[in-house]
């Protein structure tokens, strides 16, 4: 009898044992899914959604490996060294005429990156064309930058998510001015 009351206690304690490791790995496993949904950039998602469907309209997702690959056979090899921490870019083209036709604009997607914790690092304006760069920094250098290109006819919004080296892309002889 003094056997069967040890022996169940034993496997008393043993199953509080592995019941506390279970909800401890639940626990993690949630906390960590919540960190990394949450790191998430919703303001592509939402663009995308807006005008999926619709004619003339282009997205496309690669790695960044795959990014590194196509600069290279394009030629482009001085950017490859800036791009080396680059993990996921995503790319979409939407014709102005559907920005019209949907009631929406270019200036409320800009107030929608800001509300998404975007910070607006660069704005160019050459011959009609705007480009306005955003970034919103991550730890650890996983950094999501946000490229947003209005054309004459066209909008190209283009999402990248890793580390870009900006002394890297810029020569040694041109100063690069920010909105800090």
């Amino acid at each position: 009898m003094l056997f069967c009351a040890s022996f169940f206690v034993f496997h008393t304690s043993e199953l509080k044992t592995l019941i506390m490791k279970t909800l401890l790995i639940l626990f993690v496993a949630l906390l960590f899914t919540s960190i990394t949904s949450s790191a998430q950039s919703d303001s592509y998602q939402l663009l995308k959604d807006k005008f999926k469907g619709e004619q003339d309209v282009y997205s496309f997702s690669f790695s960044g490996w795959m990014g590194r690959a196509i600069l290279k056979m394009a030629g482009e090899n001085e950017f490859r060294d800036a791009i080396k921490d680059l993990k996921h870019v995503r790319f979409i083209t939407i014709p102005k005429s559907e920005f019209t036709a949907r009631q929406v604009t270019v200036n409320g997607f800009k107030k929608l990156l800001q509300k998404d914790y975007y910070e607006e690092l660069a704005y160019v304006r050459d011959n009609g064309e705007e480009v306005t760069i955003y970034l919103r920094q991550g730890n650890n250098n996983k950094n999501h930058y946000f490229v947003l290109v209005e054309e004459e006819r066209e909008v190209v919004a283009i999402e990248m998510k890793g580390y870009i080296d900006l002394k890297e892309i810029n020569p040694k002889s041109v100063t690069i001015a920010s909105n800090k």
